[in-house]
């Protein structure tokens, strides 16, 4: 670790987070019969948000629309989701959660982040990482001229 940045430490940590948490709720996912991919489009699903469209599912999960089509199948055959076209076209077809859908997603939720390591943070830490890692995550003025023109 010596030779390492503190960028790279920082992303090692980051990834060891992730995989922590995936383990700590392994159980709810067999329970819910849920892979990590599945588990992920079920939690991009915000039911207080609209209903995404396909393409809207492929671009936040960073993959092919023929990838969500595969996830949307697979969620429907759970009963979590439906598929109906989207109101004011009907060749876009919207991911809507199901009852059953909104209780995975809550089931989902509830254990990521009750077991994450974020977890064993106090209130008053998770804020000043919350910041931090906000001010990380905001767009860079290059980011923002290539997406504003």
């Amino acid at each position: 670790m010596d030779g390492e940045s503190l960028t790279y430490q920082l992303l090692r940590l980051v990834h060891a987070m992730d995989d922590a948490t995936d383990a700590a709720i392994q159980d709810v996912l067999t329970e819910l019969n849920l892979t990590h991919p599945l588990a992920d489009a079920l939690w991009q699903l915000d039911p207080a948000a609209p209903a995404p469209s396909m393409r809207q599912m492929a671009v936040r999960l960073r993959c092919d629309p023929s990838t969500v089509t595969f996830l949307a199948d697979r969620l429907h055959q759970l009963s979590y989701v439906t598929r109906t076209a989207a109101t004011g076209d009907r060749r876009t077809k919207v991911l809507e959660l199901t009852d059953q859908g909104r209780e995975a997603r809550r089931r989902l939720v509830e254990a990521a982040t009750t077991r994450t390591p974020l977890a064993r943070l106090t209130a008053a830490e998770q804020r000043r990482l919350h910041t931090l890692m906000t001010r990380a995550m905001a767009p860079s003025a290059t980011e923002e001229e290539k997406r504003y023109g």
